[in-house]
């Protein structure tokens, strides 16, 4: 099984990476888009607080632009174990699946995660490696398997895609929020 849990800030290019990935292997897929259940938790808050956070590019604060990424992370969260739990059910299968986790030793080291995001999991088999290794990693299977698919994975820069993205860039571009610059 492989979901892929975009919202609007997630760009056109990184969806058609994860849903050409997903085929590739011959996974199950599913692509759900997140922005109604963030849309709702902003609401209630606004609703509950009389305010509602921007993001920094629209007027926000930093504390403001933090808290509205980070609720997308952990909504994602959230929707992956409810996904493990509940798929087999829906497709008439027994058992559960596993959630495994995307954060690699670079961003675990820095602090660059969410706390019940994709830090959150039963299995991250990334977990370890650094961001540099990774990429040799994926660049050598997607020469050796001869795998175009690995290979745009492989080519894309690293991104968390939790801010607006750059209108003037068009549907298709990567999205400009590299992780190497919120990493400092």
């Amino acid at each position: 099984m492989f979901s892929t849990l975009p919202t609007k800030n997630s760009s056109a290019a990184t969806k058609k990476r994860a849903a050409t990935l997903a085929s590739e292997l011959g996974c199950y897929h599913l692509n759900m888009g997140m922005d109604m259940m963030v849309d709702a938790v902003v609401k209630t808050f606004s609703l509950l607080t009389g305010k509602t956070p921007q993001y920094l590019s629209r007027g926000g604060t930093l504390q403001e632009d933090s808290a509205l990424q980070n609720i997308q992370a952990r909504l994602r969260m959230v929707m992956a174990y409810l996904l493990a739990q509940l798929l087999p059910w829906v497709r008439s299968k027994t058992g559960f699946l596993l959630v495994l986790s995307s954060g690699n030793v670079d961003e675990a080291l820095r602090g660059y995660m969410t706390k019940y995001d994709c830090s959150s999991d039963d299995i991250n088999p990334i977990g370890a490696v650094s961001k540099g290794d990774l990429k040799k990693l994926i660049r050598w299977a997607a020469v050796n398997y001869n795998d175009p698919a690995l290979q745009t994975v492989e080519e894309a820069p690293p991104t968390a895609e939790l801010r607006p993205t750059d209108e003037d860039a068009g549907e298709d571009a990567d999205h400009s929020q590299l992780d190497e610059e919120d990493m400092g």
